[in-house]
């Protein structure tokens, strides 16, 4: 009787524990990482984002957790790279042109009529680190971030809330660009100018503050800028560069088998990159409301931006760079690869 008493008593036990577990999450990873949108959920950014963390994930056997927040919702964009070094962020996202004069190595990708497609920019960009690890040195210490994978972005083109064909219909207008070398370029051709990042020139759009941005593809279909511009004008001009960083301090919880792994990832990253926003913001745009410049002035345009080629050049030998001889073996890599 005593032992039948006994038995009761531990099933009795083990049914409160059982139920007491049950009720209770499960375990929380051992690793949280956080990471903010760039854009509105449903954005092929976002698909980008997401399939990235399910492969972090999978390549620490699900030790690692990635948790997403709202753009905006932790750090403005322009701040992504102090709030990742700070630690408010796990995985950063840092857009180059939003922080002028510190990336005078990636500035080099931006010189209107180098780069035909990012897809071609960014694999001389890798090229040219391995030549020069100049090149791939873009943070300090005091940032505290792991350079994750660094890319060239599309080109860009002027979206308009009226009809841009020409040069000429440049001149006395305002606008906002994705890059300082942006600005440069519309303002030598006689229009105001000023950088703004992609929820910033929607709300000038909108305000009418402004008559249009100069930005790729990528912007359009992602800030939904679609919804306030209704002309395209196709330039390719300035494209700008941008890293996935990471908070050292996650990034030294890593083991070293997941750290290189972590690594192979940067060109699967890349060829899902935006190229799918370039084919979702144009394909609903009626073919007549896109233009391409005439012969002469596209000549025109080459002639007038040459001058920020050799501006480059004297920004990074003063960076302690060898400028020219980066700039001529870029030219020379991006004419290799175009032709094979």
């Amino acid at each position: 009787m005593r032992l039948n008493k006994t038995i009761a008593g531990a099933l009795g036990l083990a049914m409160t524990l059982g139920l007491a577990f049950a009720g209770q999450p499960a375990a929380a990873a051992e690793l949280e990482l956080k990471m903010q949108f760039a854009s509105p959920d449903g954005t092929s950014w976002n698909k980008m984002d997401r399939r990235f963390a399910a492969q972090l994930e999978a390549i620490t056997n699900n030790r690692a957790k990635v948790e997403f927040f709202p753009p905006n919702s932790v750090t403005p964009f322009k701040d992504w790279l102090q709030s990742t070094g700070a630690g408010l962020l796990d995985i950063g996202f840092v857009w180059h042109p939003v922080l002028p004069g510190k990336f005078v190595q990636m500035e080099l990708f931006s010189l209107p009529g180098l780069s035909k497609n990012q897809t071609l920019a960014t694999i001389v960009y890798w090229r040219l680190r391995d030549q020069f690890p100049q090149m791939g040195e873009l943070y300090s210490q005091e940032d505290n971030v792991v350079d994750l994978a660094t890319f060239v972005a599309m080109g860009s083109h002027l979206h308009t809330k009226e009809p841009v064909r020409a040069l000429d219909d440049l001149k006395g207008k305002v606008f906002a660009a994705q890059d300082s070398a942006g600005v440069a370029v519309l303002e030598k051709l006689g229009a105001s100018a000023s950088v703004m990042v992609g929820p910033d020139a929607y709300l000038a759009l909108q305000r009418g503050a402004v008559d249009g941005v100069l930005c790729a593809w990528g912007w359009v279909k992602n800030f939904k800028l679609n919804e306030v511009t209704t002309y395209h004008t196709l330039l390719n001009l300035n494209p700008g560069t941008y890293s996935t960083v990471m908070n050292k301090d996650a990034w030294n919880m890593l083991t070293d088998a997941e750290k290189n792994h972590l690594a192979d990832l940067r060109p699967v990253y890349f060829f899902y990159n935006t190229t799918d926003a370039a084919a979702g913001a144009t394909q609903d745009i009626p073919a007549e409301n896109i233009f391409s410049l005439s012969v002469e002035d596209q000549d025109e345009l080459g002639k007038q931006m040459q001058p920020q080629w050799a501006a480059w050049v004297k920004r990074a030998d003063e960076a302690g760079l060898p400028g020219q001889e980066i700039l001529d073996e870029a030219v020379r890599l991006m004419k290799l690869y175009d032709q094979n």
